[in-house]
């Protein structure tokens, strides 16, 4: 790989780092410090407003509205993998703790879905979707994993809800249905009922607040609205100025909605999607530093209920830990809360591959480096083939110093004989930059993969304790020192040193001595698998390197002589 390649990729990653990061204004991290809950009785009901009452005849008559301060009793389901714990108020689920994903490093209590939340997720609202109807409903079956509530309202509305917990591959995901029973001898018109989907805490790797977001799956296309979607801003010169949200709606269809932070996902697929939805900020009251998050609700058309008439929402509330393959099983493109990027593609197939090398190994930094060591093999003939190509550019850089010379006042003569000259001697210039090119899309792959998955969260080596944040050993101040960044630096200075050198220029040349500051300072706060891997491959490029440096010129030229022969005779 010659230093012209290199500059050529490293100016590509740059702009690429660049862009993501003008997509993300930096926002405080702030975290929940609600403790888990060791029993029912330490949930708190949330602090607001009780509608008594839904539904009105269709020749439109007043509905009193009255606050109802009632007490929440809870009650729990529990599989292997979740425990859910539902309140009376609303019928809705008001956590969830996922038992297999502890809540800190080394830590015992689990992960907790819409821990210090307003109100219950899957709470209903008629009407508007601010007139949220926490009433408290009665139980009236239950089982370890079923549960069913039911609540009378004055207009003759009979509201039941259920809850199923599933088994094996489907631990994660809740079996929901909600029935609205006419039992007035009254057509009541319930309008539109919203289903609100709850709140995932934000994680310590997710400093951007990035993936702290409420989506949906428009059956073409998933939308994901973040807290910057709300903000008031003055856009890149003029362009693309908005003023603050209070809220934003959309009347689209819903093939699901999903709220998520950086390893975890909740994510609601109603059996008939909805016809819109409705998301706003929210200030999370009950924690310390009041965190500002991100809440959804689905919209969906109920109209009028004729006397006796019952009609059913139902669907599927997978929450859980953002893994691709279980969301993939879902079947309706859930996988793409993952949010892999254009590389998409590139990142399930490095993730599936992870996972297939981490089954036979049983450790993510381990797997990250063999991960690398592949990647680098399947490049290696590429590799070759560009080094022999500058090997080839470099003899060639006096004779195309004379063309220069010759027909400098003929461009079009010019470029003739230059890419005469290229074709006499079997050169192809752009074949130098082919392996930078692929390794791009490669390493943004990564970037987003290493990211977002679950499995990387708390998967330490070496002395990096959690390959999913920087490698932070020790700070000064408030300023981390973080060890592989620098130990990448170094590999990349390393690199440029053992490179073949196509003449340059000094402002290329001081383009190569300041590549490898930028680069620590983009990587730096990068998560330390993805800092690893490109450090590794450093370090293949430059053994790589040394060994076809061992090959003079002349050995390289008759190894390129010897496939162009080869050739010749096949064709012959």
């Amino acid at each position: 790989m010659d230093k012209k390649s290199s500059l050529i990729g490293a100016i590509c990653l740059l702009v690429a780092f660049f862009l993501m990061a003008w997509d993300s204004a930096p926002i405080p991290r702030n975290y929940p410090t609600t403790p888990t809950p060791e029993s029912v009785e330490h949930h708190r009901a949330p602090e607001v407003a009780s509608i008594d009452d839904v539904g009105v005849e269709v020749k439109p008559e007043p509905v009193e509205e009255k606050v109802v301060p009632k007490p929440a009793s809870f009650i729990h389901l529990e599989n292997d993998e979740i425990c859910v714990y539902l309140s009376s108020l609303g019928a809705g689920i008001q956590d969830v703790q996922i038992k297999q994903y502890p809540k800190k490093r080394k830590g015992t209590e689990p992960f907790v879905f819409n821990e210090s939340a307003p109100w219950p997720a899957l709470s209903l609202a008629f009407g508007q979707h601010d007139r949220w109807l926490l009433g408290n409903y009665t139980v009236t079956q239950r089982t370890p994993t079923r549960a069913i509530f039911q609540r009378r309202l004055k207009s003759g509305i009979v509201i039941e809800r259920e809850y199923r917990l599933s088994q094996g591959d489907n631990a994660y995901v809740i079996d929901t249905a909600t029935r609205l029973k006419n039992t007035s001898p009254k057509n009541l018109d319930l309008g539109d009922v919203f289903i609100h989907l709850g709140y995932f805490p934000t994680t310590e790797g997710d400093m951007m607040g990035e993936y702290l977001n409420f989506g949906y799956y428009d059956g073409k296309k998933a939308h994901f609205l973040t807290r910057n979607d709300f903000r008031a801003s003055s856009g890149f010169l003029g362009l693309g100025k908005a003023s603050a949200k209070n809220v934003i709606t959309g009347d689209d269809k819903v093939v699901w909605g999903s709220v998520k932070n950086q390893f975890f996902t909740g994510i609601y697929t109603p059996k008939t999607p909805g016809n819109g939805f409705v998301a706003l900020p929210k200030e999370l009251e009950n924690t310390t530093s009041h965190e500002e998050s991100v809440m959804g609700s689905l919209r969906f058309p109920v109209g009028v209920l004729q006397s006796g008439q019952v009609k059913s929402l139902e669907g599927e509330f997978y929450i859980g830990p953002k893994d691709y393959v279980l969301l993939d099983r879902l079947g309706q493109a859930q996988d793409l809360v993952m949010q892999f990027g254009v590389f998409g593609f590139v990142s399930k197939m490095l993730l599936l591959l992870m996972k297939g090398i981490y089954t036979l190994i049983g450790n993510w930094g381990v797997t990250v480096i063999l991960l690398t060591v592949i990647v680098k093999l399947l490049l290696w003939p590429l590799t070759t083939a560009q080094v022999r190509s500058s090997r080839k550019m470099t003899r060639l850089q006096e004779p195309l110093k004379k063309l220069k010379e010759k027909y400098r006042d003929n461009p079009q003569k010019l470029q003739a004989e230059t890419l005469k000259l290229f074709k006499d001697n079997r050169v192809n210039p752009a074949a130098g930059c082919l392996p930078v090119f692929i390794q791009i899309p490669i390493f943004l792959g990564l970037y987003f993969m290493l990211r977002t998955t679950a499995e990387m969260r708390f998967a330490s080596f070496l002395w990096i304790p959690d390959l999913s944040l920087p490698d932070t050993v020790v700070r000064i101040g408030a300023f981390p020192i973080n060890v592989l960044p620098l130990i990448m630096t170094a590999s990349m200075i390393w690199q440029m040193k053992v490179m073949p050198s196509v003449s340059v220029d000094g402002a290329q040349k001081w383009v190569f001595k300041l590549m490898p500051v930028l680069f620590l300072v983009f990587c730096y706060n990068f998560p330390a698998a993805l800092v690893l891997y490109w450090t590794v491959q450093n370090l293949l490029t430059i053994l790589q390197q040394m060994i076809l440096n061992k090959k003079n010129d002349e050995a390289l030229l008759l190894d390129d002589m010897g496939a162009v022969g080869t050739k010749k005779r096949k064709n012959f």
